[in-house]
């Protein structure tokens, strides 16, 4: 029995040619990618090798989630809040220990206010009856998408990243 579809667009550096090349390969839901494994993912033509473990693992983490039911919509929504929470916490401590010298200047400045900002979004944005948690969990999406893969970017583009997140949840609110 076929699998449906799922939106692969949700995959960080997949675009639609991609994506269409995916679903043709047989590779059009998350847990047909994460069966395939490595060597599946090496067939389609346009992937970049190097981005195969990251597609991979964003595949098993959509596979999972969409695998657990929790028993209600405002409670698996609080419970993302936290894990959101958490994520951006740990991010604020990797980029302090990373990027420590530079951190005294403008650049650290605009950042330390942006994890403010995203911090008290993320604190308001739970409040919101059912259409406002459809858009808080379309919001926490996107703040996801921006925050992975941090490793080895500069100062400049993890500012540029936490920026998008904010107006992303800015905009949800």
């Amino acid at each position: 029995m076929a699998e449906p579809a799922d939106d692969l667009l949700q995959l960080r550096g997949v675009g639609k040619v991609l994506a269409q090349r995916l679903n043709e390969a047989g590779l059009g839901s998350f847990s047909a990618m994460v069966e395939a494994g490595e060597p599946g993912l090496r067939k389609v033509s346009g992937i970049s090798p190097s981005r195969i473990d990251s597609l991979l693992e964003q595949a098993q983490q959509l596979t999972a989630a969409s695998a657990e039911q929790p028993p209600s919509s405002s409670a698996a929504l609080q419970q993302r809040l936290a894990q959101v929470k958490e994520r951006m916490q740990t991010l604020a401590e990797q980029t302090r220990e990373q990027f420590a010298d530079r951190l005294a200047g403008k650049q650290g400045k605009k950042l330390a206010g942006d994890l403010v900002r995203i911090d008290d979004a993320l604190s308001r944005l739970g409040d919101g009856g059912k259409k406002g948690a459809k858009r808080a969990a379309k919001a926490l999406n996107k703040v996801e998408k921006r925050v992975t893969d941090l490793d080895g970017i500069s100062l400049k583009k993890v500012h540029k990243r936490l920026k998008k997140a904010r107006k992303a949840l800015i905009k949800a609110l």
